[in-house]
């Protein structure tokens, strides 16, 4: 019998063996791999239910495979995207802590400068020609006798005149954000030299008051002045 045709009907590619009374044969394919059989006959039955379960138990074996396959790739898959990410949060936890942080010389420099604008917007307010129409000082108010201006300059300096003569200057320094406004007003040169009156102040648009005590007080917190206290409360009008 030759190798293309054999009494069972199958048609083969490869040799045959035999195993107690049952032919197996090397079956041709087509190209997904389903066995066909010209000729078939009832009484191959057996040879095709055997060949059937030996075909699923490799086609199992190869799933198997490629399933374990799958499996180690999706685990280095996996294992490559975990240690991505573990790279880019430590990445991004340095450079948060120090390329990405503001330089503390920076961040100095910066609150510097917001400061002298706080100080550089109060100025421009307090600044002009001002003349005293009121002073009040332990409970009493009066009006000057002589004719006292001071000028308020834009860089915080000013000079106080009476009668047209110059009697003393000096600087300003303010805290426009407190409540009530706060000012330093330190005498540098002429009567009272060297010292450092601390008051408070408010500005509207043509009348200005200032409060502070004489002597060594310390900075009040009321536009008031009692009998008995050394709160002085001066009224600007401006020129």
């Amino acid at each position: 019998m030759s190798n293309e045709e054999r009494g069972d009907g199958f048609h083969s590619s490869g040799s045959s063996s035999k195993r107690g009374n049952v032919f197996l044969y090397q079956v041709k394919t087509d190209s997904c791999g389903s066995m066909w059989f010209p000729r078939w006959k009832p009484w191959h039955l057996p040879n095709v239910v055997l060949l059937w379960m030996t075909s699923d138990i490799q086609g199992i074996i190869r799933t198997n495979d490629a399933m374990q396959s799958e499996i180690h790739e999706g685990n280095a898959m996996k294992y490559s995207l975990f240690t991505h990410w573990l790279v880019m949060c430590l990445v991004s936890i340095f450079f948060s802590t120090t390329g990405f942080a503001e330089p503390t010389d920076g961040a100095n420099q910066r609150e510097v400068d917001e400061e002298e604008n706080v100080q550089q917007r109060a100025r421009e307010k307090y600044a002009g020609i001002w003349r005293i129409e009121t002073i009040a000082s332990k409970g009493n108010t009066s009006e000057p006798d002589k004719r006292i201006i001071i000028n308020n300059k834009v860089d915080g300096t000013w000079t106080l005149f009476i009668d047209d003569e110059e009697f003393s200057s000096g600087t300003n320094s303010f805290g426009p954000t407190c409540e009530p406004k706060e000012i330093d007003i330190s005498i540098t040169s002429g009567e009272g030299q060297g010292k450092v009156l601390q008051g408070i102040y408010e500005v509207e648009e043509s009348v200005r008051r200032l409060c502070f005590q004489g002597g060594t007080g310390s900075r009040p917190d009321s536009f008031e002045s009692f009998y008995g206290d050394e709160s002085v409360v001066v009224t600007f009008v401006r020129e």
